[in-house]
């Protein structure tokens, strides 16, 4: 995972109270990226996590638009003083250097076309659709996951300036758009069944 990642959680770590809008403050220019990484962190496991992934899906689909349209954290008031306990910041953090090492090897064909205006409304886009899926509460396995792998690597694409992880993200936002054609027939199928 990105140095600066890492390196943003233990700056917050010695605060005494961790808040999202605490950490855009300590992030400044990729906070976006940042809050989409520690938002779906949770998720990065084959079970839901219940009662999640409806605000931190909100959340992450906030700073896709935020990318889209404003390349700047989109947060609403109350959203910038909701606290992140110390037990569930642990979590973050632990997930977060649990995929460092990993991501450190496979980061490896950076293009400076990753920082064009055209990938930020396409990447931005993509997290919107995933984070979507993501907040869903459907109790179902890899529901989570798949979306939140999607949103991981496009951030990590962009932080790391690599093409290779953006083209994969992109690739797993197709997934999670055949994922929710195949939920909608689904529930579709089970309305008229009904009626």
């Amino acid at each position: 995972m990105s140095v600066r990642l890492i390196k943003a959680l233990d700056n917050l770590k010695g605060l005494p109270e961790i808040t999202l809008g605490r950490i855009v403050e300590h992030v400044e220019g990729e906070a976006i990226l940042i809050l989409c990484l520690i938002s779906i962190l949770p998720f990065m496991q084959p079970i839901p996590v219940p009662g999640l992934s409806s605000i931190l899906g909100l959340i992450v689909l906030l700073q896709g638009m935020g990318l889209m349209l404003k390349s700047r954290p989109v947060l609403t008031k109350r959203m910038k003083s909701v606290v992140i306990p110390p037990e569930k910041f642990e979590i973050i953090y632990k997930a977060a250097v649990k995929f460092s090492n990993f991501t450190s090897k496979i980061s490896a064909f950076k293009h400076p076309i990753t920082n064009t205006r055209g990938s930020h409304i396409l990447c931005g886009l993509a997290i919107v659709l995933s984070s979507a899926f993501l907040s869903l509460p459907l109790p179902i396995p890899f529901s989570n996951l798949i979306p939140a792998l999607s949103i991981f690597l496009i951030c990590l694409g962009l932080l790391e300036e690599d093409i290779l992880l953006i083209l994969m993200g992109l690739g797993m936002t197709l997934t999670v758009f055949g994922m929710a054609v195949f939920s909608y027939q689904i529930m579709s199928e089970q309305f008229q069944h009904w009626f």
